[in-house]
């Protein structure tokens, strides 16, 4: 089985050094490349082909957020962790926004670091459990604005796979329906939502309460 390459873009040495010795004490992960600030990481991780960038949100040059939009939006198999000291609401925001899958705080237990790191390579948007409720309590201050019946039975089930990292064929297996129907059923989604792709909606999604929020692994 090939191991998961991971990315570590953070501008303190001790971290980065944590990490990796974490790492890559791993049978089934390795870290390809480091980054000590942002536009280090901007130009080295599409060409370390990285599964996972463990993100710090503070660098010198490029912001965190900043790195995140550019590199997903350049290296289309690379998803972003957010690893951070802070969760001030427009950080939180502004970095899933970006399209990061995950964010987690920098105390965070080493094994639930690794377990983040293999839930959100199967596709999973996994957040901070301080995170999450603040998500919940987003969505609850929206509510008012989100009418009932904004999807249908069949589109909430479809999103709610989508929200677990299934793919159309497992879906239309999962749902016994066929490939076609399922990418009409996420265009419908994508349209409602307002959002130009699967990762943007699903994290819509979350904020408003229409899927339940996976929170990171207990420590």
């Amino acid at each position: 089985m090939s191991r998961l390459r991971i990315f570590i873009a953070d501008d303190h040495e001790l971290v980065r050094l944590a990490l990796k010795t974490t790492i890559d004490s791993e049978h089934d992960m390795q870290v390809v490349g480091e980054a000590v600030d942002g536009d280090q990481a901007a130009a080295l991780i599409c060409e370390a082909k990285p599964d996972i960038v463990l993100m710090d949100l503070r660098m010198p040059g490029r912001s965190g957020i900043q790195c995140c939009r550019e590199v997903l939006a350049a290296c289309e198999d690379t998803r972003v962790i957010i690893l951070t000291s802070f969760d001030e609401d427009e950080e939180v925001f502004g970095a899933l926004s970006a399209g990061a899958s995950g964010y987690l705080m920098k105390d965070i237990a080493p094994r639930a670091l690794l377990d983040t790191i293999r839930n959100v390579a199967e596709g999973h948007t996994v957040l901070d459990d301080d995170v999450a409720r603040r998500l919940v309590d987003s969505r609850e201050a929206e509510e008012s604005r989100v009418q009932d019946g904004l999807l249908s039975a069949r589109e909430q089930e479809v999103l709610e796979l989508m929200a677990r990292g299934c793919s159309n064929k497992d879906i239309a297996r999962e749902l016994w329906i066929s490939e076609p129907t399922v990418k009409t059923h996420v265009a419908h989604i994508l349209q409602k939502l307002e959002q130009r792709d699967r990762t943007q909606a699903v994290l819509e999604a979350i904020r408003r309460g229409l899927v339940v929020v996976e929170v990171s692994p207990e420590t």
